[in-house]
């Protein structure tokens, strides 16, 4: 099943307005399109999620730590 444009636009316009770098939009639209075409299983969910948090950006992340 493929993802409606409206999703991708959303997804990208979020990304965007929160100024994180595109590969965080595309990582998302990634497991988003996997899910939905059924190519991953929610096991693998762990996965595409670490590699969403590895590509934001925080400007603070020493406060994190």
């Amino acid at each position: 099943m493929a993802i409606d444009v409206k999703v991708d636009e959303a997804v990208f316009a979020a990304v965007v307005h929160h100024n994180q770098p595109d590969k965080v939009a595309k990582r998302i639209m990634k497991l988003l399109e996997e899910l939905s075409d059924g190519r991953s299983k929610t096991d693998d969910i762990g996965s595409f999620i670490e590699t969403i948090l590895d590509a934001i950006e925080t400007d603070n992340y020493e406060e994190l730590e």
